[in-house]
Formats: C-alpha cells, structure tokens, sequence
C-alpha cells in the first residue's frame, strides 16, 4: 500500500493540475479563434481526445522506468510495485475521465453562454476505457525497452495494435476508415474488446518487468 500511496500522491496531484493547466489554455484557444471566425468544434474535446490519451502514455513509461527502480531501491519487489501500478492505472483512468467530464461540463456552460456549437464527443466509458489502454501500454513499452535495450522496438507494433482500437469512432481523434466497422460487427462486445485490451498490456508489462534488471543511475 505503500507503494500506491506514493504513486498516487506523486503522480494524480500531477495529472490533475496538468489537465487543469490543458483545460484554461483550451479556453483561451477557442477565445483566440472566435476573434476571427466561428467557433464549431469543441477544444476541449481535441485535447481530451487526442493529447490525453499520449499524456497518459507518458505517464505510464514514466511509472515502469523511474518509479519502478525507485520502489526496488527502497527494498519493494517487482511484484509489489506491479500490483500497486496496476490498481493505480485504474484509479488514475477514473480521475482524468472526471476532470474531462467536469471539462466538458464547464465548457458546454461557456459555448451556451457564448452561443457558439460544439462538436459531439464519445461517452465517458470510452474515455475511461481509452486512458486506461494507453496508460498500460505506456507501461508496457517502457519495461520492453528497459529489459530489451533497442529490442524493445519488436513490442511496438503490438501497442499500435492496442492503442489504435482506442480510437476507433471517439470524436475528435481522427478517422481510422480501416477498423472503422469493428465496433458495428462486435456490437456490444466492443468494451469487452477494449477491456481485453488493457489486460493484454498489463500482462505482458508484468511478464516483462517481473525479471527486468533495474539499472542504478549514478549521482
């Protein structure tokens, strides 16, 4: 428990005022460009979208390759830290789908206020869904390249393949025409799909990391 609180106090302060930091300067943005046309799309959904989903990749390479060797350092197993990451992924999925939530809230009152439009955006299960993925596949390649050096490149193609179903029909994030029909075929099977995505990520960061050698920095 330990090891969650740290990662919980180190890191969600962290997210929050980031995500915070991202939701004023998409204000400002669409303040900016109503100067000169008209607002239609919705900013905040772009940076919840498709800058969210890479800010939590970044956190989670960040989880594997820093705070991993700083938990073993301090006498935790692997195992430890891999349990206490996989429990915080969840509780850190939940907390930016509340602050993008809470976005949306706050910025539907200014675009009404405003009367400017809005695009639309997916329902909170698919954020929830998509920051968890990205988070574990973050993980996922920070322990390939950790214990495999430039080998880790080989996982790669495996955390496209996670990832980019994440992005399937969430607005804002771009059109993918080639898995465009998969959630149509799956029907409600799709978060299922999305669900086995994450436990896929989050099993191979554990066969990984479980035997990673931790590699001491100098001071």
């Amino acid at each position: 428990m330990k090891i969650f609180r740290h990662l919980t106090t180190s890191l969600v302060t962290f997210c929050a005022l980031v995500a915070g930091g991202a939701f004023v300067f998409a204000v400002a943005v669409t303040f900016a460009v109503s100067l000169f046309r008209d607002v239609e799309i919705s900013a905040w959904n772009v940076a919840a979208s498709q800058i969210g989903p890479w800010f939590l990749l970044f956190i989670g390479v960040y989880a594997i390759h820093n705070m991993l060797p700083i938990a073993v350092a301090h006498g935790r197993t692997r195992r430890e830290f891999l349990v206490a990451a996989s429990v915080f992924s969840v509780v850190l999925a939940v907390l930016m789908t509340a602050v993008e939530w809470l976005g949306f809230l706050v910025e539907g009152g200014i675009y009404s206020l405003m009367d400017w439009r809005a695009d639309e955006h997916a329902a909170q299960p698919a954020y929830f869904l998509m920051y968890l993925v990205w988070f574990a596949v973050g993980m996922l390649c920070a322990a390939a390249f950790d214990r495999y050096g430039p080998g880790g490149v080989f996982v790669l193609p495996v955390a496209f393949a996670l990832v980019v179903v994440t992005r399937v029909q969430m607005p804002g994030a771009g059109n993918l025409p080639f898995v465009q029909d998969i959630p149509v075929l799956l029907g409600p099977g799709w978060t299922a799909a999305l669900a086995a995505s994450f436990a896929v990520a989050l099993a191979g960061t554990w066969a990984i990391a479980r035997d990673m050698p931790i590699r001491t920095r100098s001071v």
